[in-house]
This record gives C-alpha cells, structure tokens and sequence, in this order.
C-alpha cells in the first residue's frame, strides 16, 4: 500500500456485486476532487476474492455486502438498502401501496444473487412448501428485471435498483413487514494513522453520514 508520503500515492479499491451506486459514486467523485493527487486503482472481484485480497495485501480497501468478521481486518458499514417488490406492468396486487412477502408467496420469485439478506431468506423459507423453492436467484439485476418486465413473476431488490430501472416498465412497492436490508461495508486492513486507506474510510463516512466505530 501507499502512504501519503510516497512518490505516487494510490488506492487499491476492490468492489463486490451489489455495491455500485449513486452513494458510490459520490464517495468516487469526491475523492476525485479532494485527493486529485492519489490514484485510483479499481478492480471488480467476488466477495470471497475481495477478503482474500484485502487479507494478503493485493487491495488497500473493498466495499461489499458481506460484513465478514476478520480480526485482520476493520469493517465500517456505510449505506444500507432497503428492499423492495419489483412488479411487472398489469400485475394483480398493482392496487396494493404496500406489499408483505406473505402476499407473494404464489408469486414466482426472482432475486438477484449478490443481495443477501438472512432475514428475507428466512421468511421466503417459512411461507414456501419444503418441496418448493422458496425464490430464484440470478446472475445480475438486469436478468431479474427482464423475468420480471416480461410477466415471469416478481421481483426482490433495493429499492432505489428498482426505481431506476423504471424504464423497463416494472413498477416498484415497499414491503411493509422488514426491514429488509442489505449493507454496503468498507474493509480494510489496520493500518496506520493517517494512511490512504484511513482517509479513505473517514471521507467515506463523511459522504454517507456513517459514525465510525
């Protein structure tokens, strides 16, 4: 890792499925515009890959939705999501405000598979047979949106993915007996005062209103 004090100071930042957003995007562009000076290093890994790499030093820092217990590692939660119902257009509970997952369960379901959520797990595994899978689970947000969009059933997603993907015709319900969520963690090793990966996190924590802990 670079410190402040190297000829060419970077940050070495792994990002899981899941992660990318408008928080993320603000975290990227401010540092952009207060650190013009420290490169930005950015790789697109799993999340075991991301744990792996912070542990053997190839990452300075990664963000995720596992908040992986690690003594080598510090985890910050940053921004959480809620999730929704994505609903494709004509669909029968279209008249509800809000929905429960009760309410889906002779829905077929689509999730995407970086959104792990325990507690969402856990009540789809309640309300489905056991000979019943309780939802399917896809490779990205875009495949559920386009099972969905098409009349396949329904949807489970943040809730802000939702909202923006409004463009394909599926119209978004909040679930009314959560919270389900999912959290954006920042990792890192222990480093240091005053490291990049350090500074990082505060400036994180500044864009998202996150304490420190």
């Amino acid at each position: 890792m670079h410190d402040a004090a190297s000829r060419s100071p970077r940050i070495r930042l792994a990002v899981a499925p899941g992660v990318p957003s408008p928080h993320l995007s603000a975290l990227l562009a401010r540092q952009r515009a207060e650190k013009p000076d420290v490169a930005l290093a950015f790789f697109e890994v799993a999340g075991d890959v991301l744990l792996q790499g912070l542990r053997e030093g190839r990452y300075d820092a990664g963000l995720s939705l596992q908040g992986a217990s690690d003594p080598a590692l510090k985890t910050q939660p940053l921004w959480t999501e809620n999730l929704a119902v994505a609903m494709p257009p004509r669909f029968h509970l279209l008249d509800r405000a809000n929905l429960t997952i009760a309410d889906l369960q002779d829905c077929p379901i689509y999730r995407w598979q970086a959104e792990a959520c325990p507690l969402l797990d856990e009540m789809l595994a309640s309300l489905m047979p056991r000979d019943q899978e309780s939802s399917q689970k896809l490779s990205s947000f875009e495949m559920m949106a386009l099972w969905v969009a098409a009349g396949y059933g329904v949807g489970l997603s943040a809730r802000s993915r939702i909202e923006r993907a409004h463009g394909w015709g599926i119209t978004v319900r909040p679930l009314a007996d959560g919270p389900y969520e999912i959290v954006t963690y920042l990792q890192r090793p222990h480093a240091r005062a005053d490291s990049v990966s350090e500074r990082f996190e505060r400036r994180a924590m500044q864009v998202t209103g996150a304490d420190a802990t």
